[in-house]
Formats: C-alpha cells, sequence, structure tokens
C-alpha cells in the first residue's frame, strides 16, 4: 500500500470516527468546506456546501444516541489529487427507544489540499437487508 493510499483510508476512517461519536468537531475536521462538497445520505435529495451538509449531520447526531457502522467490501483508488472509497456499511442505530439496522453502498470522494485528504462527497444508498438478519425497529429493553 502507497503512503497515499494510507493517508486516504484514514481519512476514510476519520469519517466513520465522526459518525460514531456523533461528534461535529471531528465531521468539521474531515470534510473540505467549501460550496460544492456534496452529500447524499440515504434516502436525503443531494445537499450541496459544507454548511448545509454540516446542518444535516447536526441533525441526525441530535437525534441519534447510538450509532455504529461496520464497514466492509472498501476499494479504493487514488490519483494525484482526488481519491475514492468504495464500501458496504451495516449501519446500527438507536434513538426514541428504537434500535435500527440498514444496509448501505457508499462512495466517499476525497481530495488532496494542502497536503491532506478531505471528504469532497460522500453518497449512501439503501441496500437490501441480508436475508437472516433481525427485522429493523425493534425495541430496546
Amino acid at each position: 500500500m502507497t503512503p497515499d493510499e494510507e493517508k486516504v483510508l484514514d481519512a476514510n476512517q476519520g469519517f466513520y470516527s465522526a459518525v460514531q461519536n456523533l461528534s461535529l468537531e471531528e465531521m468539521d475536521a474531515v470534510w473540505l468546506q467549501e460550496e460544492w462538497v456534496q452529500c447524499v445520505h440515504p434516502g436525503w435529495n443531494m445537499l450541496e456546501g459544507w454548511e448545509a451538509i454540516r446542518e444535516s449531520w447536526q441533525h441526525i447526531f441530535e437525534n441519534t444516541r447510538y450509532m455504529r457502522i461496520a464497514v466492509g467490501l472498501q476499494f479504493l483508488r487514488v490519483d494525484d489529487t482526488l481519491a475514492w472509497v468504495c464500501c458496504t456499511e451495516k449501519i446500527s442505530t438507536a434513538g426514541d427507544g428504537r434500535f435500527d439496522t440498514a444496509y448501505v453502498q457508499t462512495t466517499n470522494i476525497f481530495k488532496r489540499h494542502e497536503g491532506a485528504w478531505y471528504l469532497v462527497h460522500h453518497h449512501a444508498s439503501h441496500l437490501p437487508r441480508p436475508w437472516g438478519d433481525a427485522e429493523q425497529g425493534e425495541r430496546v429493553q
């Protein structure tokens, strides 16, 4: 693995750490804060611009008590100034007395800026639930 590939995977892990920690401060450090960055949450329309994206994460974090993401099937490509990671996610969340699990296919695009890699596009789309997994919406005891 090249040093740039390692740095991109570290940046990708930083994104998932920010999500799991429900941390806007960590999210601020991961994204390139520009008006042209984009984000598509599962089931949402595309958001454009750092301000709108940050507000979406704030809303998600304020309405979530717990979130864990298991990342699998990663594909990585690094070019000179752009890189992308495609992966699957199993997202487990809790809030309002409910426990939910969702499966998504994700593409994260990173741009090299001043020697570091920053997220510039996150797109997550729902996948069907694998057979045999627990039903979504189980009550938390």
